[in-house]
């Protein structure tokens, strides 16, 4: 044993008890017991000892001066020595799956860029022609409908153009026109029974007509500034005779009264101002019947025209010989235009007579009219001499016979 007291703290397993340690017995005189006792128990406590035989260690004990007593004693101290865990042994590992994966890896790729790769190939070969014809006819269609549109834009311009030119001279519908069963009425209980007779709803009336009748009645009898009537009158006196104004259709239809009366100029309004600065004016209404307009130029060109055409051509004239003869001749005409492709039909008797109840000149004139049409069939007969390349000379053309 070596004469320090520190012990190795870590030895292999395995390792022998030392044989060459100095021998106690010097010590062992000089030394107390239990010093001796400590260090033993403390050589027998290291790792590097405990594993070794029981008998080795009892006589390597008794070799350094310790008696049989001292020796089991240290032993029963010792405390119990747990069974040494066997190390532990792992399995080796698995090959690594990184090759293999790689390879799948590699492979998904190479399915991805081939499936990418024919995609691209029908894409560009039959999609991308069909897309883009789609998207040209589409746009010629576009342009196209442009163009007829800007042509429609055009033609309707001109026709407008055309149609404010032509229409000019045509006289202009008047705005102020009645129908003339309403015309003749000048009260508004003429109005009334002209509209009953007729069958004509009251909302269906005119309301220029209304309020025309209205005025023309309470300015019967009066003249001047008396003559005119404020706004609140007119409409009394409306709903006095028309009771159906007082109806929601008939607020409706007053609404329509108002509008037109302040819009139409032949209703002329007058303010009257109160003497009170704060008081409206009051406005009067009085009916102005307008002006007859004159006949257009067109309805006095026409009106021109029919004085100077001779009466007779007017009525109904006398029939001349002139007459006559173009009356013939133009039911030759049809009926020569009517025979010229009729089918021809041989003759029912043999040897070229005609039937004992058929009319000598009916036949005549029929043979006049095939002599004819084989003419105007016989387009070559009419044509001119046309000369022939190689000929030395030019020679009529034949009629086909």
């Amino acid at each position: 044993m070596a004469d320090d007291d520190n012990t190795p703290s870590q030895a292999p397993p395995a390792a022998p008890i030392p044989t060459n340690a100095a021998p106690l017995e010097g010590t062992a005189l000089s030394q107390h017991r239990p010093q001796l006792i400590e260090r033993a128990r403390a050589f027998l406590m290291s790792p590097a000892v405990q594993q070794q035989d029981m008998t080795a260690k009892r006589q390597f004990l008794l070799d350094k001066g310790l008696s049989e007593s001292e020796i089991a004693n240290i032993f029963r101290d010792l405390p119990t020595q747990m069974p040494l865990i066997p190390p532990r042994t792992y399995p080796l590992p698995p090959p690594s799956n990184l090759p293999t994966m790689l390879l799948g890896v590699l492979r998904i790729f190479s399915w991805a860029t081939g499936a990418t790769a024919l995609l691209v190939f029908v894409y560009y070969r039959y999609l991308l022609p069909r897309i883009t014809q789609t998207s040209e006819a589409r746009h010629n269609l576009r342009t196209q409908h442009l163009s007829l549109m800007r042509r429609l834009t055009t033609s309707l311009a001109a026709l407008k153009e055309a149609q404010s030119e032509n229409y000019t001279p045509l006289p202009k519908p008047d705005k102020f026109r009645e129908p003339d069963y309403f015309a003749a009425c000048h009260s508004l209980k003429a109005l009334l029974k002209e509209a009953e007779q007729h069958k004509v709803e009251m909302q269906d009336i005119d309301p220029m007509t209304v309020l025309r009748c209205a005025l023309e009645e309470f300015a019967v009898g009066k003249q001047g500034e008396d003559a005119k009537v404020s706004t609140e009158d007119l409409f009394r006196l409306m709903e006095s005779h028309i009771t159906w104004l007082l109806s929601e259709d008939g607020i409706q239809y007053e609404h329509r009264l108002w509008e037109t009366l302040t819009t139409y100029s032949i209703f002329e309004r007058d303010e009257v101002k109160s003497g009170a600065p704060e008081t409206p004016a009051v406005m009067r209404w009085r009916y102005v019947a307008p002006t007859p307009r004159g006949p257009s130029p067109l309805v006095v060109s026409l009106n021109t025209l029919t004085t100077k055409l001779p009466q007779e051509s007017l009525t109904k004239g006398k029939t001349t010989s002139l007459q006559h003869t173009l009356q013939a001749c133009s039911d030759l005409t049809g009926y020569i235009s009517a025979q010229v492709y009729t089918p021809y039909r041989a003759s029912s008797t043999f040897g070229g007579s005609s039937a004992p109840n058929t009319n000598p000149a009916v036949e005549e004139f029929k043979r006049e009219v095939r002599t004819l049409k084989g003419l105007v069939l016989n387009r070559r007969s009419f044509m001119p001499t046309i000369p022939r390349p190689g000929g030395s000379g030019t020679s009529p053309t034949m009629p086909v016979r």
